[in-house]
């Protein structure tokens, strides 16, 4: 049997989990952005054309849906474990830390000292008429922006990606997905590269 690291939440990973509530989550999409960014980015204004964007769940036209974004920025943080400390500590630490991450926020969501982003994310899509199938991905960053702080330390070349684009969501903003393409967006574990994307590897589409 693998024996799995119990993983104890940094002051800074519980500071970040504190600080969901007071960010004025969706509050200034459509409202222009000019402030600096890790990426850069593309704004679009219009209601109906940010719905056109996250409607899609394929990669189309030189663009790269959110959710393949996101799959993009965990699959660098899973490759770079696996080139960089093996199989084992990816199933014995990597792992216990993505699970403990994501327990622990529901755990204080089911405490009510957090925010429900799940519904927080339906609220807001139903106040702007869009449809319930729509997934903008706020669970699944705010789990890999936990593992990225936990690991940073240990492993000052980690891939950042979700810590370089909460800013975006501080602000009252959300990513709609990426302009250019990625060599693929598809889990290798064995053969994906594990480097961090980059500025120069296309620009955030922000809404």
């Amino acid at each position: 049997m693998l024996f799995k690291k119990k993983i104890v939440f940094t002051e800074g990973m519980n500071e970040t989990l504190c600080s969901f509530g007071e960010i004025p989550w969706f509050s200034c999409c459509g409202v222009p952005y000019d402030k600096p960014s890790y990426y850069p980015y593309l704004q679009e204004k219009d209601p109906k054309r940010a719905e056109k964007l996250l409607l899609h769940t394929k990669n189309y036209s030189g663009t790269v849906c959110l959710t393949n974004l996101f799959k993009e920025g965990i699959c660098r943080a899973d490759t770079f474990i696996l080139q960089t400390a093996g199989w084992k500590f990816y199933q014995n630490e990597f792992m216990p830390c993505v699970e403990a991450s994501w327990r622990t926020y529901e755990k204080r969501v089911s405490k009510a000292n957090g925010l429900d982003l799940n519904s927080a994310e339906k609220r807001f899509l139903r106040d702007c008429g869009f449809p319930d199938s729509i997934d903008l991905q706020l669970c699944r960053m705010v789990q890999y922006l936990l593992v990225e702080q936990y690991f940073l330390e240990r492993f000052p070349q980690f891939p950042l990606f979700f810590s370089r684009i909460i800013d975006i969501y501080k602000d009252g903003h959300i990513v709609l997905g990426w302009n250019g393409r990625f060599a693929s967006h598809e889990t290798n574990l064995e053969n994906e590269n594990g480097t961090p994307i980059l500025p120069t590897d296309g620009s955030l589409i922000i809404w």
